[in-house]
């Protein structure tokens, strides 16, 4: 016999309740199938599991280290199992999409829910992750489609533009600096509100600032794009960011936007698949985005 889940699912439970009883009783066994259960896990993999003991069980060293293999399987066989739910329940296609924290913070969410709205047979699994990190799910075949800055000369991906996306600085309305437009090099002498170093906003700022021959005053980092402007918000310094993206607050705060006049701060976004033949689905989620005009907000 060779270990099956229910098996696998039932030395688990010993291990977590550290009780064969116990682990019977939550599977729904009479303690003698469990332990017989486990005699021909050990029997299948040629090793003790479990101590028997007159007051119970303990688990051996090989059964230790057993367990966090059973966890990774059980939980990539529930992994497989609602995906292929999705199917059963007439949802037909299934499409892994990553975007970096401008495409998320402009106009694709509203892209997407469109998307959904005339295609309700196909479920998108979306994450936003920073672009380094989209382009490696991309080659590894963890996405389907990526969404991010720049227009990347990666070998097997193909980027098709989007939309354009304007950088911008953000200044509280009190602040000295009153140009309606200005160069990056003249905001280095403020602190700077800034997004994590691993985007590619942040290092397209360092490199900018390293060519100007001034360092970036960072004063504070966060994760996110409404953190950078309720930062601003609150005082502590100045920010740049797509236009689109804090349009919506400069109302809602007391805000002012700069247009920049560097030409690095008109940048785009794209959307990138694999070179390989594109399913059905992920062409289609494609072709939808590449409808829109060329303005993220």
């Amino acid at each position: 016999m060779r270990p099956d889940f229910t098996s696998l699912a039932l030395f688990l439970k010993v291990l977590d309740s550290g009780s064969l009883s116990r682990a019977a009783e939550q599977s729904n066994i009479a303690l003698s199938a469990a332990s017989r259960r486990v005699s021909l896990l050990e029997d299948d993999f040629g090793v003790q599991l479990l101590h028997r003991t007159a007051t119970g069980v303990e688990p051996t060293a090989a059964g230790l280290a057993l367990g966090p293999h059973i966890r990774q399987l059980l939980q990539g066989i529930g992994k497989m199992r609602a995906e292929l739910t999705d199917y059963a329940a007439g949802t037909k296609g299934h499409v892994r999409l990553r975007a970096s924290v401008s495409a998320m913070g402009q106009a694709l969410p509203d892209e997407l829910a469109s998307f959904i709205s005339q295609y309700p047979d196909i479920k998108l699994e979306i994450r936003e992750y920073v672009s380094p990190d989209i382009l490696q799910a991309l080659r590894e075949g963890s996405a389907d489609v990526g969404v991010l800055t720049g227009n990347p000369e990666v070998a097997g991906l193909r980027a098709y533009p989007y939309c354009a996306d304007r950088l911008v600085a953000i200044l509280p309305r009190q602040h000295p600096l009153r140009k309606k437009r200005v160069q990056f090099a003249e905001l280095l002498d403020y602190d700077m509100i800034g997004l994590e170093s691993n985007t590619s906003l942040h290092r397209t700022l360092e490199e900018a600032a390293l060519a100007a021959g001034k360092p970036v005053r960072l004063r504070v980092q966060v994760r996110s794009c409404e953190a950078v402007y309720r930062m601003i918000n609150a005082g502590f310094g100045i920010g740049i960011l797509p236009e689109g993206v804090v349009r919506n607050f400069k109302r809602e705060m007391a805000l002012r936007f700069v247009l920049l006049t560097d030409a690095w701060a008109q940048r785009f976004i794209s959307v990138c698949v694999r070179e390989e033949p594109v399913p059905l689905p992920t062409r289609r989620l494609v072709e939808h985005l590449l409808q829109r005009s060329m303005d993220c907000s």
